[in-house]
């Protein structure tokens, strides 16, 4: 057998930064995505450095823009043949205002890129994977996926429900084709996106709205991305759903998390 190749949106960074140098590690070809360019360069430096051997692939990609996810997928398969595993990891997170506060458009966003943008690589990644015969999808949940609310984060929620509804779905659709679709629940991932949520709310309110629940049961996007990855490769069902933070996780997170060195130290909130 060949070497096989995954496909990451939003993976110049935090979970999917994660996840790509994971699958990279394991000898997989790694083509991973994001609108910005820079960005994307500087992941390859890090997780391969000169040593990629050909194995990563950076394509820019809008994944609200069909056009710009059928490129990445043309791109992928030119390069690497097959496409044995998609990932619609790209997100946005929530306002951090309340719904009424929110700007309108920045609203709209979130849900383009946490709904629209998953339902276009579903679409895009199931006929490219029924032509080719067979391959597996996981798109990106996350809170609100089990329907638990937070407010200033109704939008994020709103949407990481949607693509646990969504992917349910077309497990059904799909079932029996030979392509198969799960769902990924990250946990509490320490992601630049968090870290700079943090910053902008400030001290006290950081301290009352997320910093202990970071402290006790945050990860790091590389830890995530290992783990994940693991349960991906062991999985070979349709319809998977994975959820890394288990109520076992959490009581140990709430027993030893106090101990030990502050985590969020070194990232400055």
């Amino acid at each position: 057998m060949g070497i096989k190749t995954a496909v990451i949106t939003g993976s110049a960074g935090g979970i999917g930064g994660g996840l790509a140098q994971a699958f990279y590690r394991r000898g997989f070809n790694v083509v991973i995505s994001d609108v910005n360019q820079q960005l994307l360069a500087q992941r390859i430096d890090s997780i391969a450095g000169s040593n990629a051997d050909g194995r990563m692939l950076a394509q820019p990609c809008d994944v609200t823009d069909q056009e710009q996810v059928q490129s990445l997928w043309h791109a992928a398969s030119e390069r690497y043949g097959n496409i044995d595993y998609w990932v619609n990891n790209a997100g946005l997170g929530g306002t951090q205002k309340s719904i009424h506060e929110s700007d309108i458009d920045t609203l709209m966003n979130i849900v383009d890129v946490n709904i629209k943008g998953v339902m276009i690589g579903t679409h895009i990644a199931v006929n490219g994977m029924l032509k080719q015969g067979g391959g597996r999808i996981y798109n990106t949940a996350g809170m609100g996926e089990n329907g638990f609310t937070r407010p200033t984060m109704v939008s994020y929620g709103t949407t990481k429900r949607a693509v646990g509804y969504f992917s349910n779905g077309v497990a059904k659709e799909i079932e029996g084709s030979g392509v198969t679709i799960g769902w990924l629940n990250p946990g509490m991932v320490i992601t630049p996106m968090v870290i700079n949520d943090a910053k902008a709310m400030g001290e006290q309110r950081w301290k009352k709205e997320g910093r202990v629940m970071f402290r006790l049961f945050g990860t790091s996007p590389e830890a995530t991305g290992e783990e994940l990855v693991k349960r991906i490769l062991a999985d070979s069902h349709n319809g998977t759903f994975i959820k890394l933070l288990t109520t076992p996780k959490m009581l140990a997170g709430f027993i030893f998390g106090w101990f030990g060195k502050d985590k969020l130290v070194p990232y400055g909130i």
